[in-house]
């Protein structure tokens, strides 16, 4: 379908949506490289529900993206396509089966690049953006619309059936590391196990772990995951950490862009991210200002209709609730707020979405608590506590 610019972002990204709500952020064509990229890998994640499709290259490029109706007549199945300027697929499988909603992911040479197709099962709503640090093109298609209301019970309370619950890190991605040696991504994962049963049987809540075990899973895939499943909610998981080791407290987050592209949050979330960036090898700096913003930017023109408004209503119902639930055996316990911030792993949620660090890994005595399965208790109580709140309405 024709596209119609999007308000003008804070950096130099392009933005267009249609009526449907079909969604674009590409690179300006400014951005075209000087020499040839190459598409490295292809991943793909499908259900019946919806899938995402995540192509990475060597270096930054530009695309354009296209639609095609199914035509039964000639027994063509609808599809997406995105050429991607000067790119080579030497290497790359020439067609992918995947299932559900997304058929298939074919490769193909253009004259100026490269093509990649998606066959769909039917017509469905469409979202397809880039990241940076490695440089990836994400499509996402759903069943189900990027701006829709909540579902309202009578007296206000919200629809809520299907929770997705990401435990930071994991595999040999250990997250941030205590003062003694205890680990991030075994904190979270922890945390989660305790969260899933309390949301079943306390609000007969269906819920998905984006993992299960100690396994490494890349940020795009829970996202991924989280979206295919049609969860009404998504919460990531992790323990925060500082230079100094001298910050303490909890602090969840949403996704937007920070006012300040060197502030604190702006750092957070650079790191969190980089850890995608490193198994990249394109030399991502996390520090750069400038590759803030342009993260920014693309994270904020994902926040299609009110979503950034409930994400970030359900990041201060979150953090209330974790205040609560410390406050009586840990008084001393600092609040560190809500803020925005780009991280990757909440990009393309089209549900509302919020990060919730814990506390201070880095410093001792919130590290000494974080090992106890009394504090883990109260995070994984929290959490479920702001989930009721949500679904009730307040």
């Amino acid at each position: 379908p024709g596209a119609s610019a999007a308000p003008a972002s804070a950096a130099p990204v392009q933005a267009t949506a249609d009526a449907a709500g079909d969604l674009v952020v590409a690179p300006p064509a400014s951005a075209a490289p000087a020499g040839p990229v190459k598409v490295t890998s292809i991943e793909r994640h499908g259900s019946d529900k919806g899938a995402r499709v995540v192509i990475e290259l060597s270096a930054p490029t530009t695309f354009n993206v296209g639609t095609l109706p199914a035509d039964e007549t000639a027994g063509k199945d609808a599809r997406i396509f995105v050429d991607i300027a000067r790119a080579t697929s030497r290497g790359v499988a020439r067609e992918i089966e995947v299932g559900g909603v997304l058929r298939r992911v074919r490769v193909g040479v253009q004259p100026k690049g490269t093509r990649v197709v998606l066959d769909l099962a039917a017509n469905l709503y469409r979202r397809i953006f880039y990241l940076p640090e490695p440089f990836r093109i994400v499509v996402d298609v759903s069943t189900r619309p990027p701006v829709r209301d909540d579902e309202a019970k009578p007296g206000g309370a919200r629809e809520v059936r299907r929770v997705a619950i990401d435990p930071g890190h994991g595999g040999n991605d250990t997250g941030a590391v205590g003062p003694t040696g205890l680990k991030e991504k075994d904190v979270t994962l922890d945390v989660a196990h305790r969260v899933a049963p309390l949301l079943a049987r306390e609000l007969k809540i269906e819920t998905l772990l984006t993992r299960d075990s100690d396994v490494y899973v890349p940020l795009e895939l829970r996202t991924a995951r989280a979206n295919a499943f049609h969860a009404d909610l998504f919460v990531s998981i992790h323990c925060n950490a500082s230079d100094n080791g001298r910050a303490r407290g909890v602090q969840t987050f949403s996704l937007a862009a920070p006012h300040d592209a060197e502030s604190t949050s702006a750092a957070l979330a650079a790191r969190e991210n980089a850890a995608r960036a490193a198994r990249g090898g394109q030399g991502a700096d996390p520090g750069d200002p400038d590759a803030r913003r342009e993260v920014a930017a693309i994270l904020s023109n994902l926040n299609v209709g009110d979503m950034a408004a409930r994400s970030r209503h359900f990041a201060e119902l979150l953090q209330r609730s974790s205040l609560a639930s410390l406050s009586p055996r840990y008084p001393d316990t600092k609040d560190q707020g809500v803020k925005g911030a780009g991280f990757f792993v909440l990009a393309g949620a089209d549900m509302p979405a919020a990060l919730f660090e814990t506390s201070f890994i880095s410093n001792p005595e919130d590290e000494a608590r974080l090992a106890t399965a009394d504090f883990r208790q109260k995070m994984a109580d929290a959490i479920v506590n702001a989930i009721r709140a949500y679904r009730e309405g307040k």
